[in-house]
């Protein structure tokens, strides 16, 4: 019975002694505790330098904790989150961006048959350019059909006269050329469909996304 008594008395003396040793730092109001590099604790009034690469715990007069300040960040880490801030910064650009065509094209367009007139629009400059395209190469054509008369009369020759080549010349490149562009402008037909296609798509996901008081203001 004796030496449970005494192992009760030497428990309340060490707690005793351990409050005793805070009581000092709970008057003055801040508690800072870490564990250094060899794990032990320290506990001080204001941050030690021992607790620079570790965990500080910050507490409050009655002990209670009032914040944790991290351990500041390896170099690695630093790499890891610095890449991450990174990416995060464009995917939120990306984000903004993304909503500003939004919203530029449900101010643009009221109405998929806005869209439609749109589409018959751009579609009618291509097609005026089809045809400049197709007048050139007829007018070519019709050069190169008179050079090719006219070097009949040249048949006896070796060579042409100068003049006669370069207009053959000449309109073998207008026709070779005009008939590119045309070949652009008829596959400029394909591109404008395909991207008012993605419009129309588009503009239907975004009004169907709305509330319908929305939509019908």
């Amino acid at each position: 019975m004796m030496g449970m008594n005494r192992i009760a008395l030497t428990f309340l003396r060490s707690l005793f002694f351990s409050a005793a040793g805070l009581l000092p730092l709970l008057v003055h109001g801040q508690i800072y505790t870490c564990k250094d590099a060899a794990g032990h604790t320290i506990t001080g009034d204001h941050p030690m330098p021992e607790c620079s690469n570790s965990k500080v715990l910050e507490l409050s007069k009655a002990g209670v904790v009032k914040r944790e300040i991290p351990a500041p960040l390896t170099a690695e880490q630093k790499r890891q989150q610095q890449a991450l801030d990174d990416k995060r910064r464009v995917e939120q650009a990306a984000e903004e961006q993304r909503r500003q065509q939004d919203r530029a094209l449900l101010s643009r367009y009221r109405s998929e048959a806005d869209i439609e007139a749109s589409r018959r629009y751009y579609l009618s400059l291509s097609q005026d350019l089809i045809k400049r395209d197709q007048v050139a190469i007829d007018d070519a054509q019709n050069q190169l059909k008179a050079a090719n008369t006219e070097a009949e009369f040249y048949k006896h020759r070796k060579t042409l006269p100068a003049s006669l080549r370069s207009k053959i010349d000449d309109a073998n490149r207008d026709i070779a050329y005009n008939q590119k562009s045309m070949a652009d402008h008829q596959a400029e037909l394909g591109r404008i469909n395909g991207k008012f296609d993605e419009t129309l798509k588009h503009y239907r996901e975004l009004i169907g996304a709305m509330p319908e008081a929305q939509v019908s203001r």
